[in-house]
């Protein structure tokens, strides 16, 4: 049973007296929701990105920046300036030294800038919401996986638990069949060969009892681990018939978590692509500017001082004319990303669609094969009953009697396998139709 188990894994609420129960595996995903760290954390980036196609979107919105200062001109540099502008008898080629200004300057401004035309800007904001769908899209992803991981885990316990209560039986058979060849060998009757065989299948019966509680205990703490839970865990629920029935209620009918992905990608690839092209377009810049000033000698005294406002307006056209074919260089680059991204987009579809397809077979043929194996199993049960019958009469002796034993315990293992495997195909269709 230990490899049944190991096979379903690698196919790849609630406080009550310190326990975290569940009694479904919808309830188990609800909590994942909210607790899981991979989740979460896919949720985080997306909000993230969601931030940042609301700081893009006010990019285009006008700069408004306000301004003031103060200078101590504690020593004014002289200017020399020609004699004879002021004195025009002075001789050619003398200078008077004379300064200009005032000590202390006070000033205050406000500057605006606005790009009336920036493509850059406007392809800003389109590459970040194809980004925050990105991100979308790896949140789905992200749940679907966690969620086939924890299906997983969920399944393989009550599995575990479920042929551990089968193990637990089998003991007491063997341990019975065990006894009664030990009285009769010390009477006997029996050959040690016989004796033997039955002491093997006891012990073997005890081991995978054991192995079965170890493999429960730490599922139990994987399981702990995938829903970030530190509490003891009680699992509810039991394995019941589960069957999704045919046709339409096998259907498929939305695009797989990791085709979304994709198809996120290649948008983000195509906006990416116009960005690139949209450095070869224009930029106009509109801008306004207003200071005044005051200066004066004596700090805070603005009785006489000289107010000097100013104020401008303008506009400025930029136009790339030669970059050294730098902008085609990248436009060629994000071509080709483009298209790699499509061609990895539409090898997914067919793989998603064929992955489907197969989900579908399987669980149809899994369904098919168990019904075939529990019929098995409770004719397979009446012979070993009939067996102990005839065997507690005295009709057959402890050989036949140990290989009917044999026979039931094989097809009881057949059987695991086979609800293992229909386990498997229905939770796998069953949350690849949740997304």
């Amino acid at each position: 049973m230990k490899t049944i188990i190991l096979a379903l894994l690698g196919f790849t609420g609630f406080n009550a007296m310190g326990q975290v129960q569940f009694g479904s595996l919808q309830e188990v995903l609800a909590y994942a929701d909210k607790n899981a760290i991979s989740i979460q954390s896919a949720l985080h980036q997306e909000q993230i990105a969601a931030v940042k196609n609301k700081a893009s979107k006010t990019a285009l919105m006008p700069t408004v920046n306000a301004s003031a200062g103060f200078n101590d001109n504690i020593t004014i540099q002289p200017t020399l300036v020609p004699a004879n502008l002021f004195n025009p008898a002075a001789p050619e080629g003398t200078f008077n030294e004379y300064t200009f200004g005032r000590r202390y300057i006070y000033n205050a401004g406000v500057q605006a800038n606005w790009d009336v035309i920036n493509f850059q800007k406007w392809f800003d904001i389109k590459i970040s919401q194809a980004a925050l769908q990105l991100n979308q899209a790896n949140t789905i992803n992200t749940k679907y996986q966690i969620y086939n991981q924890l299906a997983q885990t969920y399944f393989s316990i009550l599995l575990t638990k479920k042929y551990l209560t089968i193990s637990e039986e089998n003991i007491v058979t063997a341990d019975n069949i065990y006894r009664i060849a030990k009285d009769k060998y010390d009477k006997g009757i029996f050959t040690e060969e016989n004796l033997n065989r039955s002491k093997i299948q006891l012990v073997q019966a005890k081991q995978q009892v054991s192995s079965l509680e170890s493999s429960l205990e730490q599922l139990y703490n994987q399981l702990q681990s995938q829903l970030n839970i530190d509490e003891p865990l009680v699992l509810k629920d039991e394995l019941l018939d589960k069957e999704m029935g045919t046709g339409d209620a096998l259907a498929i009918i939305t695009s797989h978590p990791e085709v979304l992905v994709q198809e996120a990608q290649v948008q983000l690839s195509e906006k990416q692509l116009a960005q690139t092209k949209s450095l070869q377009y224009p930029t106009l810049t509109m801008g306004y500017q207003y200071n005044y000033n005051w200066a004066t000698d004596k700090m805070t005294d603005f009785s006489g001082a000289n107010n000097l406002p100013q104020q401008f307006w303008g506009m400025k056209l930029s136009v790339p004319l030669f970059n050294g074919f730098n902008i085609k260089s990248k436009i060629k680059q994000s071509k080709i990303q483009l298209e790699q991204e499509q061609m990895v987009l539409e090898s997914k579809k067919l793989i998603a669609k064929k992955d489907d397809d197969n989900l579908k077979i399987q669980y149809s043929q899994s369904v098919e094969d168990f019904r075939k194996q529990e019929e098995v199993l409770q004719l397979q049960y009446k012979n070993d009953t009939h067996s102990k019958n005839r065997y507690d009469s005295g009709i057959i002796g402890l050989d036949e009697r140990l290989d009917k034993f044999k026979d039931l315990l094989e097809v009881q293992n057949q059987y695991m396998q086979s609800l293992s495997n229909q386990y498997i195909s229905y939770y796998k269709l069953y949350i690849r139709k949740q997304f």
